[in-house]
């Protein structure tokens, strides 16, 4: 392998599309975190991975700027952005927002995800979990496309208020979203993808001009109808929140997170047989061992409102930096013995999966709880579970979220 081979990404680069990075980012992660903070040529942006300056980032807002929190679909190139003008609209996103815009739809994005909603969905929850287990093959499944995946999408379209019969042409929206957000992509794909994003902005309208007329229990009508003491947010920003942070973040992060849950549980005798002897102590603590150790969302951008020091490097003011979270979850100096798993660890809530500080995830809740719901009932109905013979863990290709392709087993 050498810098010059086009399909391996440098040493000191970062490129989690390709190998090696993409089966296994703490290899770059690990040495990341022994240099100053550095420019990924690849990403276009200084590699944030040390827990301690990871959380310098997050709590001076001030200095680092959210406004680049996620890519705008609008900074793509021009042919695609031809076919997005005049058709979808794009205003901010909850995550890409500072004080003082960021508090107020906040409180009303926050109304969606409740505890009283979260507990209301449990049932549906393990309802969805037991129909899933009852269709898989005898003896033989995929965790991944027959379980994890339509169980987040039924849960987080049902929270959302999306119609359970339009699950499919979501999911192939919501896929063609990301896909915009991917800078790495390429643009024919993403001319195709910004091309179908004009139904998926008719169909959303649709549904926000219905709720209008009928407010009901879910975030569509919170958002266009207000929430939390909060008024009503335009069409077109509500329109962003729903396909943006409420469909994207509420699937691919919790999706992975359920399969790596099961991962790491399945790889390992010892934790399999503490969460059958007692599931209800473990597999909370499985869950947050399985975060920490492979988080889920990769990292979100910020850029610096000024001249700066971060991490031993001067960053001038408009410097784009990302924020590994993968990373400073297996900060060796935080979290010791990072790469093992460690049900005891007494620390393991100081991940960074989730975030924290103002933009810590406001679906926190509802995807710890759909992760246990689908691991105790899998376990639960299916002792015998175990990896199938020869199976390797496999990743996506994916410039944000961190995946298994596959989760094999047989029981």
């Amino acid at each position: 392998m050498t810098v010059e081979d086009p399909a391996v990404a440098p040493v000191h680069d970062f490129n989690p599309m390709i190998s090696p990075h993409r089966e296994d980012p703490h290899l770059f992660y690990r040495a990341a975190r022994e240099r100053p903070v550095e420019l990924s040529p690849s990403i276009g942006a200084y590699m944030v991975s040390r827990h301690a300056d990871l959380l310098t980032v997050i709590n001076d807002p001030e200095t680092y700027s959210s406004a680049a929190a996620v890519p705008r679909i609008y900074d793509n190139p021009p042919e695609v952005v031809a076919e997005l003008e005049g058709y979808v609209p794009e205003t901010g996103y909850l995550v890409n927002e500072d004080e003082p815009a960021h508090t107020p739809i906040r409180r009303v994005f926050d109304a969606g995800f409740t505890g009283a909603r979260v507990r209301a969905m449990v049932p549906r929850m393990r309802e969805r979990a037991g129909e899933l287990i009852e269709a898989f093959p005898s003896g033989q499944a995929d965790l991944v496309s027959g379980y994890a995946d339509p169980f987040v999408q039924t849960i987080i379209n049902a929270v959302i208020g999306f119609p359970a019969e339009d699950a499919a042409r979501i999911q192939a929206w919501t896929n063609d979203f990301v896909l915009l957000w991917n800078p790495l992509a390429p643009v024919d794909g993403k001319v195709e993808a910004a091309r179908r994003l004009r139904d998926y902005t008719d169909y959303l309208q649709a549904l926000i001009d219905a709720r209008k007329a009928d407010r009901r229990d879910d975030l569509i009508s919170d958002l266009v109808h207000g929430a939390n003491g909060f008024p009503a947010y335009s069409d077109a920003y509500a329109q962003c929140i729903i396909r943006g942070a409420a469909r994207v973040a509420g699937y691919d992060t919790t999706r992975d997170a359920i399969t790596s849950t099961l991962l790491v549980t399945l790889q390992d005798r010892t934790v399999r047989n503490r969460v059958i002897a007692d599931p209800a102590r473990t597999i909370p603590r499985v869950i947050e061992e399985a975060l920490r150790r492979d988080a889920p969302h990769r990292g979100l951008f910020r850029v610096t409102t000024r001249d700066t020091v971060l991490g031993g490097t001067p960053l001038p003011a408009g410097s784009p930096l990302l924020l590994l979270f993968g990373s400073g979850n297996r900060d060796e100096t935080v979290f010791p013995e990072p790469d093992a798993v460690n049900l005891d660890r007494p620390n393991v809530r100081e991940h960074l999966a989730f975030g924290t500080g103002v933009h810590v995830c406001p679906g926190a809740p509802l995807a710890r709880a759909e992760i246990r719901v689908a691991v105790e009932t899998l376990l639960t109905r299916l002792p015998g579970l175990r990896l199938a013979d020869g199976y390797h863990p496999s990743y996506i290709a994916s410039y944000f979220f961190r995946g298994l392709e596959t989760l094999d087993v047989t029981w």
